[in-house]
């Protein structure tokens, strides 16, 4: 048998972008349970029949591979916090979201994409996982946009879509990036001044673009993976709108180019909206709990994009 790097095959795996799920089960005792899952996939229309992964490691593993059946939410883009809440081990998950059961006695979550509730239809030995195989009994679904998820992050398309807006109605547009890597960022350094920048297009006559910002980052060497946008910000004094991705390097072998967060040489950066930026990032990057911000570059709004390990199974 083939050996991999675990994680490296785990990064690999997490380039495929899903949706992300709360599987939902009860106990004999009468006791919900749950857990978030980005691990599913529809399996037949007819019969009815979807899939899902769980972890042997699971505690939850021997409810759901014995039980009568479960259901599988599929959250919406604003529900980031509760598949937080189903990837911990916490025991009053089911308290701190609006629920109901369905038909068959499942828990079925308030403001998810669609719920799908099924019995079980078969349980396969697969490795360090087992699937799990659900004969769909009934569905529902809305009109919401789903919550995104690859390359260890949240993404929220209605997002995206709005960054890509902002970047199509204006000529004068920055696309940048926010490179990290082992929790340092990229700086490119005038040769003449010796003031520090983020990555970026657009910052001669020409307008930036992603396509753009793609061969910027590309030429650098170092192998740079953009994971999600975050912050949109316009100029108010001459409309130039500024997009700033967060991305990841695969290495820094880079003389000088990466500082670490606790000595960034602020007074080295010369554009205040773009430091402002970075202080908000350094901030959030120590809890990992990061945002979306949208408005001008005084005033605007950030939206809590967490970053987490979605195929927790805690059960």
């Amino acid at each position: 048998m083939t050996k991999f790097d675990h994680k490296q095959l785990r990064n690999a795996f997490g380039t495929f972008m899903t949706g992300v799920t709360v599987v939902t089960t009860w106990e004999s005792s009468g006791i919900p349970r749950g857990f978030t899952a980005n691990s599913f996939t529809s399996v037949s229309l007819d019969p009815a029949l979807l899939l899902i992964c769980i972890d042997k490691g699971a505690e939850s593993i021997d409810v759901f591979t014995q039980g009568e059946g479960f259901a599988v939410n599929i959250l919406a883009e604003d529900q980031i916090d509760t598949s937080g809440l189903f990837a911990s081990k916490r025991a009053d998950k089911y308290d701190l979201v609006k629920w109901k059961y369905s038909d068959t006695g499942n828990p079925l979550l308030d403001g998810v994409c669609a719920w799908f509730d099924c019995k079980r239809n078969q349980v396969v030995d697969a490795g360090d996982h087992v699937i799990l195989i659900g004969e769909v009994q009934s569905f529902h679904h809305t009109d919401e946009t789903g919550l995104g998820y690859a390359r260890g992050g949240y993404v929220n398309l209605t997002l995206e879509q709005t960054a890509l807006q902002a970047a199509e109605g204006g000529s004068d547009v920055v696309v940048g990036a926010i490179v990290t890597h082992e929790n340092r960022i990229l700086f490119v350094e005038d040769e003449d001044t010796g003031m520090l920048r983020l990555p970026a297009s657009g910052l001669d006559e020409s307008s930036g673009s992603l396509k753009k910002l793609h061969a910027v980052l590309n030429s650098l060497g170092i192998g740079v993976s953009i994971t999600s946008v975050y912050s949109v910000f316009e100029n108010e004094r001459d409309a130039q709108q500024f997009i700033y991705y967060r991305a990841k390097a695969v290495s820094d072998d880079i003389d000088g180019r990466f500082w670490s967060l606790d000595a960034i040489p602020w007074e080295r950066i010369s554009s205040e909206p773009v430091k402002v930026m970075l202080k908000r990032y350094c901030k959030e990057a120590s809890s990992q709990l990061f945002g979306v911000y949208f408005g001008s570059e005084r005033d605007g709004d950030v939206t809590t994009l967490a970053t987490n390990d979605s195929e927790s199974d805690n059960g």
